[in-house]
């Protein structure tokens, strides 16, 4: 294989990587968002947005993909309706770890 074709396979096969951890970014924030819309359902007395959890999403989101495997990755978009013990003490972790960087920014 010439070094030109080995670049252009690194290119495509780098393109087709950072495609696929977008969208599992965007299926982790999405499935995040509606775990926390319906764990507060009229908590403070009014009806919640996606958007009131989008910090804390974007936080659980980035600590989860930064914690797992290749191979946990690979298996979320298959199981979604799974529930995977990795994964949820990689929530769990991601919880503890979240609510206490947002209470170090709102004190």
């Amino acid at each position: 294989m010439t070094i030109s074709l080995k670049v252009l396979v690194f290119l495509f096969m780098h393109c087709c990587l950072q495609a696929f951890a977008s969208e599992l970014s965007d299926e982790l924030h999405k499935a995040c968002t509606n775990e926390q819309l319906s764990q507060h359902k009229n908590i403070k007395g009014r009806s919640l947005q996606a958007s009131d959890f989008n910090q804390y999403c974007s936080c659980e989101t980035d600590f989860v993909l930064e914690k797992a495997t290749k191979e946990q990755l690979s298996q979320i978009p298959k199981k979604q309706s799974a529930n995977e013990n990795w994964l949820n003490q990689l929530k769990s972790k991601a919880r503890k770890t979240c609510l206490e960087q947002k209470k170090q920014i709102n004190t």
